[in-house]
């Protein structure tokens, strides 16, 4: 009974420390077909990669020999554009010129043809400054290519609106008050005249407060005549086109003159407006319709 339970407890023991066994994880079997079908997928694949690979080695290829094509072309290019004749100053043409002849604008530009002509180009502003400088009519003026190998130079004159009285000679006056050293035997059709004046400032100034009057009165006007005597050197005399002589300074000449038409209406003889201090209107010294003060007549506005 005692070996019953020896033997029963040895056999406890023994299933104690028996070691338990360790299940290994189950292994997927990969079969051969199913291998050959994976290795037959990826050789697809990289085929199909193949001429992706094939295009992208092509075009980066491309782009470095356009690039060295580039490196040395365009300095190839250069060097027969310098040698060639397209590189120099074919002809020159001249737009917008009125009163100045194309050949004096050319002359002044200093422009030379069959010379480089980028480098004529580049520096136009010296040109432009050379041509207004011979050309005293030329306001603006501007440089362009044309056609390649050629100079274009545009101009803008200044108006001419008046002649200046010397002698027996007429000089034109320009917008700016120039006055031109190009003598002319008669003053020409609608120019406004300018008597007595030597000081372009003074003629300039004339000018401005003239371009401010009305076009009625502008049309009316004649001929300017500088008087200045020993207080006021702003004294002018307007001979006006329906007989009229108007006294009045250059300063207030644009806030006089437009009442001269209302004046003017309410004259009954030819005579003197004079416009220096008030407005005063009386006739002619010689007139035969009226007596030198009695007439005299007092406008106020």
């Amino acid at each position: 009974m005692r070996y019953l339970e020896e033997t029963g407890k040895q056999e406890t023991e023994e299933e104690l420390f028996e070691p338990e066994e360790i299940e290994e994880p189950e292994t997927e079997e990969v079969s051969d077909q199913e291998l050959e079908k994976t290795v037959e997928e990826e050789r697809v694949s990289f085929i199909n990669r193949l001429p992706k690979i094939k295009a992208y080695r092509n075009k980066k290829m491309f782009r470095r020999l356009i690039l060295l094509l580039m490196l040395f072309l365009v300095p190839l290019l250069a060097t027969i554009y310098y040698i060639s004749p397209l590189s120099r100053l074919s002809a020159i043409t001249v737009k917008g010129n009125q009163k100045v002849s194309a050949e004096l604008i050319i002359e002044g530009s200093e422009l030379q043809v069959h010379e480089e002509i980028w480098k004529q180009y580049f520096d136009r502003e010296v040109a432009i400054d050379k041509i207004q400088t011979a050309s005293p009519r030329i306001k603006n003026a501007n440089i362009t290519i044309s056609q390649f190998n050629q100079l274009q130079i545009d101009v803008q004159e200044f108006e001419e609106i008046a002649v200046l009285v010397r002698g027996q000679e007429y000089l034109p006056i320009l917008e700016n008050g120039s006055i031109l050293e190009e003598p002319q035997s008669d003053a020409g059709q609608d120019k406004l005249i300018f008597e007595g004046f030597s000081d372009e400032e003074k003629i300039l100034q004339t000018l401005n407060a003239y371009q401010t009057l009305e076009k009625e009165i502008q049309e009316g006007i004649s001929q300017v005549k500088y008087a200045p005597d020993s207080n006021n050197d702003q004294l002018l005399n307007l001979y006006m086109n329906d007989g009229n002589q108007v006294i009045v300074n250059i300063s207030n000449m644009a806030s006089q003159m437009r009442y001269y038409p209302q004046v003017a209406r309410e004259m009954d003889d030819k005579g003197i407006i004079d416009m220096e201090v008030g407005i005063f209107a009386y006739p002619y010294p010689d007139s035969e319709a009226t007596e030198e003060e009695s007439n005299e007549t007092d406008l106020n506005f």
